[in-house]
C-alpha cells in the first residue's frame, strides 16, 4: 500500500459515530490513540471492548507528544512519536489523532499544515504505520476542516476508505495558491491534461501569482515572493516572516510608535485604505501647516517599507505600502495570519456550543480564544493616535474586543460551575472581576460558584463587595435579578 493510502481523514459531529467508526478502523495487530478533546479514561471506556483491544490498543494523552505545548512544532512531535514507535512490536501499527489540538494551539492552521505535511513524511519513512486524523466538526474552525479534507487522500466514510477528490499535495497546500490547486484538480478530471509540475520551491518569475480564497484580509495581497506573515494584535503588534524572525522596527531614522500607528491604521482599514490627509491628521495634528505635516507622512511612509521589506530598497516600489489614486493600501504576504479574525470565531462558536448545551466543545473553543488575547488591541501604540474622537479607527474595535474576551471569561466560569469544578469558576471569575470589578455576570457567576462550595461568608462578603464597587463607580444600585439571586443563595446557608 502507497504511503499516500495510509494517511487517512475521518470527519464527524457526534461521538457516537466517532466510537462506532473508530471501533471499525481498529488495526488487527496494534493501535495508538491519542487523544486530545478527550480524556484517556473516556477513550478506553469507548473504544475497548474487551481485555483482547487492550492488549492491542494503547491510549494516550496528546500533551505526551508535545501537541498541548504554547506552539507546536512538526518535528519535536515526530521524535516524540518516533520514541514511541521504537519501543512497540514490530508490527503493523495504526494510530489514531484527535485534531483538536489545532483549536487550542494560536495560529493553529499554520502549525496543522506544518504537522500534516510531516507526517506524510514519517509514512514515507515507515510501511508498516498508518495514520488516521480525527476531526471534529463541532470544534475545529471552518478553514481548519477544509485543510484537513484537503491534506487526505483517503477519507474514511460509513462506507469504508473511500478516494478522495479533493486531496492536494503538500507541496501546494504548503503555498495555498489557487491556480495550483486548479491544475491539480482539472489534471485528474481530465485524463487527457498533463499534470503541472509540482512546485519544488519559490513561484517561477512567470509563475501567475493567484490569491487566497475565503480568508480573512483577503484582498490585501502583496505582490511578492516572500512566505506568509503571522501578525499579532493583541498587546503589542507583532510580526513575523514565514522563516520565524520578527520585524525589527527600529530604524535609523522615523519614530517606531508612528511606523506601528501606520501600519496598524491600514490594516484595520483593509480595502478602503486611507488618504495622506487622514494620515496626516492623525500623525501630526499639531503641525503648522498642511505641507508640512504631508511631508512628514512621506518620510514616515518610506521608512515604513524599509521595515516592512527588512533591507534598504528604493521603497517606492515597496509590495507591502502602495499608493494608488492618492490612497494608501496595506498588503501582506499572500495566505498570512492574523489573530484577530480567529479571536472572532473562536469566540463565536465558543458562543454557539454554550447554546447548545455543548460544554465542553465551547470550553476548547473559549480556552483557545483566552491564549490569543495577550492584552488589549494594539497596546503599544500611544493613547494620542487612539483616543481621537474625530477619527475613531481604534477606540470602538480596542474596547469591542474588551468586552468580548470579559464574556469568554465569565462564560468559562460558567462552564466550569455547571461541569463541577469550582474553585476553576472562581478564578475565571476573579480573572474577569480584575479586569472590570462592576462585571455584573462575573460577580452572579461568582456567587453561584461560592454557594455551590458552601462558602457562605465569602457569599455575603462578594454581594457587598459588588454593592461597594457600583457605589464607588456611581452606578447606583444592584439589579433587582442579582439582588434576588444572592438573597436565594444566601437563604441555603
Amino acid at each position: 500500500m502507497a504511503h499516500s493510502d495510509r494517511f487517512i481523514g475521518f470527519f464527524s459531529s457526534t461521538e457516537e459515530r466517532l466510537w462506532y467508526m473508530v471501533v471499525r478502523m481498529l488495526a488487527a495487530e496494534y493501535s495508538l490513540y491519542i487523544a486530545d478533546e478527550h480524556t484517556v479514561p473516556q477513550v478506553k471506556s469507548a473504544i475497548l471492548q474487551d481485555d483482547t483491544s487492550a492488549a492491542t490498543v494503547e491510549v494516550l494523552s496528546s500533551a505526551e507528544f508535545l501537541l498541548r505545548e504554547q506552539v507546536v512544532r512538526a518535528q519535536p512531535v515526530l521524535d516524540a512519536l518516533r520514541r514511541k514507535m521504537a519501543g512497540l512490536p514490530p508490527v503493523r501499527l495504526t494510530i489514531f489523532l484527535e485534531m483538536t489540538w489545532a483549536v487550542r494551539t494560536p495560529s493553529g492552521d499554520i502549525y496543522l499544515r506544518e504537522l500534516q505535511e510531516a507526517f506524510q513524511s514519517l509514512l514515507k519513512e515507515n510501511n508498516q504505520l498508518t495514520i488516521v486524523c480525527l476531526y471534529n466538526e463541532s470544534v475545529l474552525l471552518e478553514e481548519q476542516l477544509l485543510l484537513g479534507l484537503f491534506s487526505h487522500p483517503v477519507i474514511f466514510t460509513t462506507e469504508g476508505a473511500r478516494a478522495n477528490p479533493y486531496y492536494l499535495p503538500p507541496q501546494i497546500i504548503r503555498k495555498n495558491y489557487a491556480k495550483q490547486r486548479f491544475d491539480y484538480w482539472l489534471s485528474n478530471i481530465d485524463p487527457q491534461r498533463i499534470a503541472p509540475a509540482l512546485p519544488a520551491g519559490k513561484e517561477g518569475a512567470g509563475e501567475r501569482k493567484a490569491h487566497a480564497v475565503d480568508k480573512p484580509f483577503q484582498k490585501m495581497v502583496a505582490q511578492t515572493d516572500e512566505g506568509r506573515w503571522k501578525i499579532r494584535c493583541f498587546g503589542e503588534l507583532r510580526i513575523r516572516r514565514e522563516n520565524g524572525e520578527s520585524i525589527d522596527w527600529n530604524t535609523k531614522a522615523g519614530s517606531t510608535k508612528k511606523l506601528k500607528t501606520i501600519f496598524a491604521y491600514l490594516l484595520l482599514r483593509g480595502e478602503k485604505g486611507a488618504t495622506a490627509d487622514e494620515l496626516a491628521d492623525l500623525l501630526w495634528p499639531e503641525a503648522d501647516n498642511e505641507k508640512q505635516a504631508l511631508n512628514r507622512l512621506y518620510h514616515a511612509i518610506r521608512y515604513l517599507r524599509a521595515v516592512l521589506s527588512g533591507r534598504e530598497q528604493d521603497t517606492r516600489q515597496s509590495s507591502f505600502v502602495v499608493q494608488q489614486s492618492s490612497i494608501y493600501y496595506l498588503r501582506l504576504p499572500f495566505d498570512s495570519w492574523i489573530d484577530l479574525p480567529m479571536f472572532q470565531e473562536l469566540c463565536f462558536n465558543g458562543n454557539q456550543h454554550i447554546m447548545n448545551g455543548n460544554l465542553e466543545q465551547g470550553k476548547i473553543c473559549y480556552e483557545a480564544a483566552e491564549r490569543l488575547y495577550s492584552s488589549d488591541l494594539f497596546t503599544d501604540i500611544p493613547l494620542k493616535y487612539i483616543d481621537n474622537h474625530e477619527n475613531d479607527w481604534c477606540w470602538s474595535k480596542r474596547t469591542w474586543y474588551r468586552d468580548m474576551f470579559h464574556k469568554l471569561l465569565y462564560s468559562l466560569a460558567r462552564i466550569h460551575r455547571l461541569t463541577g469544578n469550582l474553585p476553576q469558576a472562581i478564578s475565571y471569575c476573579d480573572k474577569a472581576l480584575d479586569e472590570n470589578p462592576n462585571l455584573e455576570e462575573a460577580h452572579k457567576e461568582k456567587m453561584l460558584a461560592l454557594a455551590g462550595s458552601q462558602r457562605f461568608d465569602a457569599l455575603h462578603r462578594q454581594y457587598r463587595i459588588y454593592t461597594e464597587s457600583l457605589r464607588k463607580f456611581n452606578l447606583g444600585l444592584p439589579s433587582e435579578e442579582i439582588r434576588l439571586l444572592y438573597l436565594n443563595l444566601a437563604k441555603k446557608s
